[in-house]
Protein backbone atom coordinates (compact mmCIF):
# COMPACT_ATOMS: atom_id res chain seq x y z
CA UNK A 1 0.00 0.00 0.00
CA UNK A 2 1.51 3.37 -1.07
CA UNK A 3 0.95 5.95 1.35
CA UNK A 4 1.08 9.73 0.64
CA UNK A 5 3.59 10.58 2.65
CA UNK A 6 7.27 9.63 2.62
CA UNK A 7 9.17 7.57 4.82
CA UNK A 8 10.64 10.83 7.02
CA UNK A 9 7.50 12.43 7.63
CA UNK A 10 5.91 8.99 9.26
CA UNK A 11 9.08 8.94 11.41
CA UNK A 12 8.34 12.38 12.97
CA UNK A 13 4.84 12.14 12.90
CA UNK A 14 5.23 8.85 15.19
CA UNK A 15 7.49 10.67 17.86
CA UNK A 16 5.01 13.55 17.82
CA UNK A 17 2.39 11.29 18.44
CA UNK A 18 4.27 9.39 21.13
CA UNK A 19 3.84 6.09 19.04
CA UNK A 20 7.48 4.90 19.65
CA UNK A 21 6.76 2.83 22.68
CA UNK A 22 3.79 1.42 21.51
CA UNK A 23 5.65 0.32 18.17
CA UNK A 24 8.92 -0.66 20.30
CA UNK A 25 6.53 -3.05 21.91
CA UNK A 26 5.03 -4.74 18.11
CA UNK A 27 8.71 -5.14 17.38
CA UNK A 28 9.40 -6.91 19.87
CA UNK A 29 6.29 -9.11 19.47
CA UNK A 30 7.17 -10.14 16.12
CA UNK A 31 10.88 -10.94 16.80
CA UNK A 32 9.74 -13.42 19.48
CA UNK A 33 7.57 -14.75 16.58
CA UNK A 34 10.45 -15.36 14.34
CA UNK A 35 12.05 -16.40 17.03
CA UNK A 36 9.61 -19.08 18.17
CA UNK A 37 9.15 -20.34 14.41
CA UNK A 38 5.52 -22.07 14.95
CA UNK A 39 5.47 -25.66 12.69
CA UNK A 40 4.51 -25.26 9.09
CA UNK A 41 1.43 -28.01 10.05
CA UNK A 42 0.47 -25.52 12.93
CA UNK A 43 0.28 -22.56 10.30
CA UNK A 44 -1.47 -24.58 7.98
CA UNK A 45 -4.15 -25.44 10.63
CA UNK A 46 -4.30 -22.06 11.43
CA UNK A 47 -4.67 -20.50 8.01
CA UNK A 48 -7.44 -23.10 7.87
CA UNK A 49 -9.73 -22.17 10.86
CA UNK A 50 -9.14 -18.55 9.67
CA UNK A 51 -10.56 -19.12 5.90
CA UNK A 52 -13.49 -20.65 7.87
CA UNK A 53 -13.81 -17.97 10.32
CA UNK A 54 -13.82 -15.65 8.13
CA UNK A 55 -16.19 -17.16 5.18
CA UNK A 56 -13.67 -16.12 3.07
CA UNK A 57 -12.62 -18.58 -0.45
CA UNK A 58 -9.22 -18.59 -1.90
CA UNK A 59 -10.20 -16.00 -4.08
CA UNK A 60 -11.69 -13.49 -2.34
CA UNK A 61 -8.26 -13.68 -0.04
CA UNK A 62 -6.31 -11.49 -1.87
CA UNK A 63 -9.23 -8.63 -1.80
CA UNK A 64 -9.47 -9.24 1.92
CA UNK A 65 -5.71 -8.60 2.39
CA UNK A 66 -5.57 -5.46 0.17
CA UNK A 67 -8.08 -3.82 2.43
CA UNK A 68 -5.48 -4.06 4.90
CA UNK A 69 -2.28 -3.35 2.99
CA UNK A 70 -0.86 -7.04 3.98
CA UNK A 71 0.66 -9.62 1.88
CA UNK A 72 0.71 -13.63 3.23
CA UNK A 73 3.16 -13.13 5.20
CA UNK A 74 1.53 -10.13 7.49
CA UNK A 75 -1.09 -12.39 7.81
CA UNK A 76 0.84 -15.46 8.54
CA UNK A 77 2.74 -13.30 11.20
CA UNK A 78 -1.15 -12.41 12.30
CA UNK A 79 -2.18 -15.66 12.76
CA UNK A 80 0.89 -17.03 14.65
CA UNK A 81 1.86 -13.93 17.26
CA UNK A 82 -0.72 -15.03 20.10
CA UNK A 83 0.30 -19.08 20.17
CA UNK A 84 4.09 -17.57 19.18
CA UNK A 85 4.45 -15.35 21.94
CA UNK A 86 2.36 -18.08 24.45
CA UNK A 87 4.85 -20.69 23.87
CA UNK A 88 8.11 -18.14 24.67
CA UNK A 89 6.15 -17.22 27.98
CA UNK A 90 5.16 -20.72 28.84
CA UNK A 91 9.10 -21.16 28.05
CA UNK A 92 10.68 -18.45 29.93
CA UNK A 93 7.96 -17.91 33.01
CA UNK A 94 6.60 -21.35 33.56
CA UNK A 95 8.85 -22.47 36.15
CA UNK A 96 7.81 -20.93 39.33
CA UNK A 97 5.03 -19.89 38.28
CA UNK A 98 2.95 -21.86 40.95
CA UNK A 99 4.90 -20.22 43.63
CA UNK A 100 4.31 -16.57 42.17
CA UNK A 101 0.95 -17.70 42.21
CA UNK A 102 0.75 -18.64 45.85
CA UNK A 103 2.57 -15.77 47.08
CA UNK A 104 -0.61 -13.40 45.30
CA UNK A 105 -2.86 -16.17 45.79
CA UNK A 106 -5.38 -13.21 47.79
CA UNK A 107 -4.69 -10.82 45.44
CA UNK A 108 -6.55 -12.93 43.12
CA UNK A 109 -9.70 -13.87 44.54
CA UNK A 110 -12.87 -12.72 42.56
CA UNK A 111 -14.94 -10.09 44.34
CA UNK A 112 -18.70 -9.34 43.50
CA UNK A 113 -19.42 -5.69 45.92
CA UNK A 114 -22.00 -2.86 45.53
CA UNK A 115 -20.99 0.54 46.37
CA UNK A 116 -23.22 4.41 47.31
CA UNK A 117 -21.39 7.10 47.13
CA UNK A 118 -22.69 10.16 48.23
CA UNK A 119 -20.41 13.77 48.63
CA UNK A 120 -23.11 14.73 51.21
CA UNK A 121 -21.61 13.15 54.76
CA UNK A 122 -25.45 13.69 56.47
CA UNK A 123 -26.91 11.90 53.83
CA UNK A 124 -24.33 8.80 54.12
CA UNK A 125 -25.53 8.35 57.68
CA UNK A 126 -29.06 8.79 57.32
CA UNK A 127 -29.05 6.09 54.50
CA UNK A 128 -26.33 3.83 57.06
CA UNK A 129 -29.33 3.93 59.49
CA UNK A 130 -32.27 3.82 56.82
CA UNK A 131 -30.21 -0.02 55.65
CA UNK A 132 -29.64 -1.15 59.18
CA UNK A 133 -33.33 -0.60 60.39
CA UNK A 134 -34.26 -2.64 56.94
CA UNK A 135 -36.33 0.37 55.43
CA UNK A 136 -34.49 0.35 52.50
CA UNK A 137 -32.99 -2.08 50.13
CA UNK A 138 -29.02 -1.20 49.19
CA UNK A 139 -30.01 -1.49 45.63
CA UNK A 140 -33.02 1.37 45.89
CA UNK A 141 -30.38 3.01 47.88
CA UNK A 142 -27.44 3.04 45.24
CA UNK A 143 -30.13 3.98 42.57
CA UNK A 144 -31.81 6.27 44.08
CA UNK A 145 -28.91 7.63 45.79
CA UNK A 146 -25.58 6.48 44.31
CA UNK A 147 -23.79 9.66 42.89
CA UNK A 148 -21.18 7.57 40.47
CA UNK A 149 -21.64 5.69 37.56
CA UNK A 150 -21.65 3.03 39.52
CA UNK A 151 -25.33 3.86 40.27
CA UNK A 152 -26.82 3.12 36.74
CA UNK A 153 -25.81 -0.65 37.47
CA UNK A 154 -27.36 -0.34 40.66
CA UNK A 155 -24.17 -0.25 42.94
CA UNK A 156 -23.27 -3.78 41.56
CA UNK A 157 -19.22 -4.10 40.71
CA UNK A 158 -17.53 -6.73 39.32
CA UNK A 159 -16.39 -9.78 39.61
CA UNK A 160 -12.79 -8.13 39.83
CA UNK A 161 -9.53 -8.85 41.02
CA UNK A 162 -9.17 -8.02 44.91
CA UNK A 163 -5.58 -6.61 43.67
CA UNK A 164 -7.06 -4.67 40.84
CA UNK A 165 -9.31 -2.48 43.62
CA UNK A 166 -8.07 1.05 43.91
CA UNK A 167 -7.27 2.67 46.31
CA UNK A 168 -6.38 -0.18 48.40
CA UNK A 169 -8.06 0.31 51.49
CA UNK A 170 -11.42 -0.86 50.32
CA UNK A 171 -9.85 -4.68 49.63
CA UNK A 172 -9.32 -4.27 53.43
CA UNK A 173 -12.76 -3.51 54.18
CA UNK A 174 -14.42 -5.95 51.74
CA UNK A 175 -12.09 -8.58 53.63
CA UNK A 176 -13.62 -7.92 57.04
CA UNK A 177 -17.54 -8.10 55.60
CA UNK A 178 -19.30 -11.83 55.32
CA UNK A 179 -21.67 -11.62 52.37
CA UNK A 180 -24.17 -9.59 52.71
CA UNK A 181 -22.97 -7.29 55.38
CA UNK A 182 -22.32 -3.36 54.32
CA UNK A 183 -19.74 -1.36 55.85
CA UNK A 184 -20.80 1.97 57.89
CA UNK A 185 -19.79 5.33 55.63
CA UNK A 186 -16.24 5.28 54.83
CA UNK A 187 -14.71 8.75 53.55
CA UNK A 188 -12.15 8.64 50.56
CA UNK A 189 -11.70 11.90 49.40
CA UNK A 190 -14.12 13.71 48.81
CA UNK A 191 -16.57 10.90 48.73
CA UNK A 192 -18.82 9.06 51.61
CA UNK A 193 -18.96 5.39 50.51
CA UNK A 194 -21.10 2.35 51.88
CA UNK A 195 -20.30 -1.07 50.86
CA UNK A 196 -21.78 -4.31 50.67
CA UNK A 197 -19.84 -7.77 49.81
CA UNK A 198 -22.01 -9.40 47.47
CA UNK A 199 -19.73 -12.45 46.76
CA UNK A 200 -15.99 -13.55 46.99
CA UNK A 201 -14.94 -16.44 44.91
CA UNK A 202 -11.02 -17.79 45.85
CA UNK A 203 -8.61 -18.21 42.88
CA UNK A 204 -7.46 -21.40 41.80
CA UNK A 205 -3.88 -22.37 39.83
CA UNK A 206 -5.97 -23.54 37.14
CA UNK A 207 -5.36 -23.61 33.46
CA UNK A 208 -6.88 -19.99 32.78
CA UNK A 209 -4.78 -18.25 35.98
CA UNK A 210 -1.60 -19.89 34.17
CA UNK A 211 -2.23 -18.21 30.91
CA UNK A 212 -3.54 -14.87 32.71
CA UNK A 213 -0.34 -14.73 34.82
CA UNK A 214 2.08 -15.83 32.02
CA UNK A 215 0.52 -13.13 29.89
CA UNK A 216 0.95 -10.71 32.93
CA UNK A 217 4.78 -11.95 33.28
CA UNK A 218 5.11 -11.48 29.34
CA UNK A 219 4.25 -7.85 29.14
CA UNK A 220 6.02 -7.03 32.13
CA UNK A 221 8.99 -7.99 30.41
CA UNK A 222 7.91 -6.55 26.92
CA UNK A 223 7.74 -3.31 28.37
CA UNK A 224 10.57 -3.49 30.45
CA UNK A 225 12.49 -4.47 27.56
CA UNK A 226 10.98 -1.38 25.50
CA UNK A 227 11.84 0.78 28.51
CA UNK A 228 15.78 -0.19 28.35
CA UNK A 229 15.80 0.63 24.22
CA UNK A 230 13.93 3.73 24.74
CA UNK A 231 16.56 4.46 27.09
CA UNK A 232 19.40 3.59 24.51
CA UNK A 233 20.40 0.81 27.34
CA UNK A 234 21.87 -3.14 26.03
CA UNK A 235 19.59 -5.68 26.55
CA UNK A 236 19.83 -9.34 26.48
CA UNK A 237 19.41 -11.59 23.09
CA UNK A 238 15.89 -13.33 22.94
CA UNK A 239 16.10 -16.59 23.54
CA UNK A 240 13.85 -19.94 22.99
CA UNK A 241 14.82 -23.60 22.99
CA UNK A 242 13.19 -25.28 20.27
CA UNK A 243 13.55 -28.91 21.96
CA UNK A 244 11.58 -28.01 25.30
Amino acid sequence: MKTPINEKRILDLILRMELMPMILQRHIEEEIVDLVQLSESWQKNAFEEFMKGEKLSKDELNSWLKKKGWNKDDLALHLARPEALFRFSKQRFGPGLEEKYLTNAADLDTVIYSLVRVKNLNLAHELWMRLCEKEVSFVDVAANYGEGPEAQRKGLIGPIAFGSLQPPIIRGLLRELAPGEFTAPKTLGDWHLLMRLEQISPSSFDEPTRERLLKEQLDAYIQERTNALLADEPVEPLHYDHES
